[in-house]
């Protein structure tokens, strides 16, 4: 069973992997990256803007003068805000006042996974499943002067469609899934970087400290959610206080689930060492952890069958 690759929490689990990653950009930006580390939260050292913003995963690539940074998006509202990222990366490779060269090519791929809430400037929505800027110009007439690599793409899981390239499709497939169908994920295993993916987003490979701060973002996520519907269903006075009474709500709800997941979590890998050692019986070790046998004999059974 795959984690959920919308919570951020296991998309950075996974995508700092460096095989995996890799194999991302070369999937969806066509280039070879040599690294051997992907960071998070990345802060750039210098000050390129009066905002200083993170970087949800940064790898750059010193033999092929390549800077990549990865965002995932839950709400698109944000797309000027990685414009000025993309931006802002561009900038700070500039470093002397007399050569206004590049030191690197700058890319960023931003991962979408919810329905566009945007538009074009004449009000026609946009429903794409792949979006590029780059700075090239253009003639009058259309035509684009290659002179620049830098690009942003941001892909959208909830617009794939039937010309989506196959090698952006694999990665988008394995986070949708992830999302709507992760007892039975229909994705690209023949794919090497797509196996060891979901091998890392599996649920058994959850940490409980990684279970309860993914519990956390989805806290975080669902008051982000409530207080956008909240911006466009009432007016500015009502608004905070209708938030601020949903966001008591579901702290309340889901620090007792996150609670109450950790803790049996905890108990489980406790039982299974138990099992291991063997100098407990069953019984014992119900006693101990108060649980009942049976309890105790399906962890067990789970335990062999895997």
């Amino acid at each position: 069973m795959l984690a959920n690759l919308d919570n951020e929490v296991y998309f950075k689990k996974v995508f700092t992997d460096v095989d995996v990653f890799c194999a991302f950009v070369k999937d969806v930006i066509g280039i070879d990256m040599h690294i051997t580390k992907v960071e998070t939260e990345k802060v750039l050292d210098s000050k390129v803007s009066a905002i200083k913003f993170r970087m949800d995963l940064f790898a750059e690539d010193a033999e092929n003068r390549t800077a990549v940074e990865i965002q995932k998006v839950d709400y698109d509202y944000t797309v000027e805000r990685f414009t000025h990222y993309f931006i802002g990366n561009i900038i700070d490779m500039q470093r002397k006042s007399r050569d206004y060269a590049f030191a690197k090519d700058v890319y960023i791929i931003v991962i979408v996974t919810s329905a566009y809430r945007i538009s074009e400037q004449n009000g026609k929505p946009i429903k794409d499943d792949v979006l590029v800027t780059d700075i090239n110009p253009r003639t009058l007439q259309g035509e684009v002067r290659d002179m620049f690599n830098h690009k942003m793409v941001i892909l959208n899981t909830a617009h794939l469609q039937n010309a989506t390239p196959p090698e952006i499709k694999d990665w988008l497939d394995l986070i949708a899934e992830s999302m709507k169908n992760p007892e039975n994920p229909q994705i690209n295993t023949n794919k090497l970087a797509i196996a060891k993916a979901a091998q890392l987003a599996e649920l058994n490979n959850v940490s409980p400290e990684e279970l309860a701060e993914a519990k956390i973002q989805e806290m975080r996520k669902i008051k982000t959610a409530l207080d956008i519907d909240y911006g466009r269903k009432e007016g500015e006075a009502n608004k905070q206080a209708a938030v601020r009474e949903a966001e008591e709500r579901v702290t309340k709800e889901v620090t007792k689930e996150v609670t109450k997941e950790v803790t049996k979590e905890v108990k489980d890998e406790a039982i299974k060492k138990a099992l291991k050692r063997g100098k407990l019986s069953h019984e014992e070790i119900a006693e101990d952890f108060e649980t009942t046998i049976a309890y105790v004999q399906a962890i067990e059974n789970e335990a062999k069958n895997r």
